[in-house]
């Protein structure tokens, strides 16, 4: 259909609701003029972010005068696309100014801004609030007083579920600013995205505001029909669907060939599980029971080959002879938290709704409210809209139950019906099978903590992921990575700053090296003197180590679009609290084109 909102298309990626969250909320990009920052910036600005803020303490030169300045804080940014070549219309301009008037020119209607702080970009970001901090000398204080979202954001959604939020992006930063970012995050309760591109390698680290992502509309690649087929006849849980199929099975046998394949296959497989039970009093179990039951329905056919909706029936049976699956034990796992049980006033939206669908469940039968869509199947018109209307109807019902247990917890915890609006707790009852949390660890815990033995376990596991070439396996550039970074925070630079001269570059390699058998021999990974084509071996990691050497810290565009991209959707789920997140880190190996997700 032809549509004149120019976010039509991803409208059917995140609906209404998803494009108010982005409309209401404003990123703030802490840069060193990378170019992956602002790929990913481009990448939320084009869909329509609320506003963004650009933080930078570069300047660009006087065009006249290139390569004269010997302010350090003068850069040109050559791998950075969106930077336009220094002119005189850039001149004596800040970085985040140039940067920030390239992205309004992307959408006019996303509200841009920048800042160029009146200290160093380390010491902007580290400033603690005192009283005479201002927005161009802290960070925190910029945020709490300059952004186009109010702080704190307020707990309070609109009537469609939807919710701004400040998002803090850091760009290229230095390991020591990184960390001193994740702290702000943490304090400030904000969701943060770092981004790194190293020669060949990205990373996306994310960090949720709370430890971890509460995901209530993951929008699953694969949908769990809940149709109830079994329940309904077995335990008359779906009376209106029962007297559905009762009004179609007598007459089946004086249909017409067209009327008689197009009986929906939902009445097709209540009327075979009645008849089953009836013939042998327990459904089937073993194989020879199943293919038993599946005979019987193709039995009933007047020419299965031509009937689809006698083989979508066939193929569709174990949804009729197995109970449905309610309530996946993921989700009831959930329910022994201590802030599900216990709830408070500061308690979130997915706690109240969890506590609610514990008590919702206790009185139906451990069946979560009907989500009230079906599939496509073959039936005509009438018979299809018949069928849908009495799944919406009782989608309805089942909802308007959920929903008085939600007041109710809400009037008790002394908080307005508006904390928890329809649209949401809609949204929550239509999702139940697909309720998530994702762990979120903090940037700077992952590297001045100590790393648990779950976290080892993860780990372990991805040093076996199948990989074409082992020593291009992420997990390998991931601890690669994270040794330069290591190397950084000891020495001020990346390994490979001196990289002409043989002997410092050596140095530098075997120093690097020594940091990637300690992070290897942390995690408990065995390491070869040897290398025999698979498995963790010295030589393996002096290869990676002189290759980030080689690098050191170079940025390419290339790269710096690829983890754009990734990154922006990252940003995206976040904002929208819709799909799942990635657990911590993200890392393309734009060697061999391969990526994977690290859990440490």
């Amino acid at each position: 259909m032809a549509s004149n909102n120019k976010y039509d298309r991803q409208l059917r990626l995140w609906g209404a609701a998803g494009q108010e969250s982005l409309a209401l909320s404003h990123a703030v990009l802490v840069s060193t003029a990378g170019a992956v920052g602002t790929e990913l910036l481009k990448n939320l600005v084009l869909p329509g972010l609320g506003g963004f803020t650009v933080v930078d303490v570069g300047m660009y030169p006087t065009s006249s005068k290139i390569g004269q300045q010997s302010n350090t804080t003068m850069v040109i940014p050559q791998s950075n696309f969106f930077y336009p070549p220094p002119s005189a219309s850039t001149d004596e301009k800040s970085v985040a100014e140039v940067i920030s008037t390239t992205m309004n020119e992307l959408n006019p209607e996303v509200n841009g801004g920048f800042v160029k702080p009146s200290c160093g970009l380390s010491e902007f970001i580290s400033n603690a609030v005192s009283g005479a901090s201002t927005p161009e000398t802290s960070l925190t204080e910029f945020i709490k007083q300059s952004t186009s979202v109010p702080y704190p954001p307020s707990r309070t959604p609109a009537a469609t579920g939807a919710k701004g939020t400040v998002l803090l992006i850091g760009n290229d930063l230095s390991p020591r600013d990184c960390v001193a970012l994740s702290k702000v995050a943490k304090a400030l309760a904000l969701p943060l995205v770092l981004v790194r591109t190293y020669g060949f390698i990205g990373t996306c680290r994310v960090q949720s505001a709370t430890g971890e992502f509460q995901i209530m509309e993951p929008r699953p690649e694969t949908v769990r029909w809940d149709l109830r087929m079994n329940e309904t006849v077995l335990k008359g849980a779906f009376p209106a669907l029962q007297s559905y199929v009762d009004s179609k099975v007598p007459k089946l046998a004086d249909m017409d060939v067209q009327q008689h394949s197009h009986v929906p296959y939902v009445v097709l497989l209540c009327k075979a599980v009645k008849d089953w039970m009836g013939k042998h009093g327990k459904m089937p179990g073993s194989f020879e029971e199943k293919d038993a039951f599946k005979a019987m329905i193709k039995a009933e056919s007047k020419n299965f080959g031509d009937e689809l909706n006698y083989q979508e029936a066939v193929r569709e049976a174990y949804t009729a002879y197995c109970p449905s699956v309610g309530v996946p034990e993921e989700v009831k796992e959930l329910f022994a938290r201590d802030d599900v049980k216990s709830l408070t006033a500061e308690s979130s939206q997915f706690c109240i709704l969890l506590n609610s669908l514990s008590s919702y469940l206790m009185s139906h039968a451990d069946m979560p409210p009907l989500n009230g869509s079906i599939p496509d199947m073959t039936s005509d018109t009438d018979s299809y809209v018949a069928l849908q209307t009495i799944y919406v109807e009782q989608s309805k019902k089942d909802l308007a139950d959920f929903t008085a247990i939600v007041k109710e917890n809400l009037a008790k915890l002394g908080l307005e019906e508006s904390y928890v609006p329809p649209a949401t707790i809609s949204t929550f009852a239509k999702n139940v099978p697909y309720l998530a949390v994702v762990p979120s660890k903090s940037y700077h815990d992952e590297v001045e903590g100590d790393l648990s033995e779950e976290d080892k376990e993860g780990l372990m596991m991805q040093v076996w992921d199948p990989y074409e070439s082992f020593s291009h396996s992420p997990f390998l550039w991931w601890i690669g990575m994270k040794s330069a970074e290591k190397f950084h925070l000891s020495t001020g630079s990346w390994p490979g700053v001196n990289y002409e001269d043989e002997a410092k570059k050596k140095e530098d390699v075997d120093k690097l090296s020594a940091l990637m058998l300690e992070f290897f021999q942390a995690y408990g990974v065995d390491v070869a003197d040897m290398d025999e084509g698979e498995g963790v071996s010295k030589p393996v990691i002096r290869a990676i180590a002189e290759e980030l050497c080689r690098f050191n810290g170079a940025e390419m565009h290339n790269i710096g679009s690829v983890l754009g991209g990734v990154a922006g959707q990252e940003a995206v789920k976040i904002i929208t609290g819709q799909y799942t997140p990635i657990k911590n880190t993200y890392l393309f190996n734009g060697i061999s084109g391969v990526a994977g997700v690290m859990m440490g």
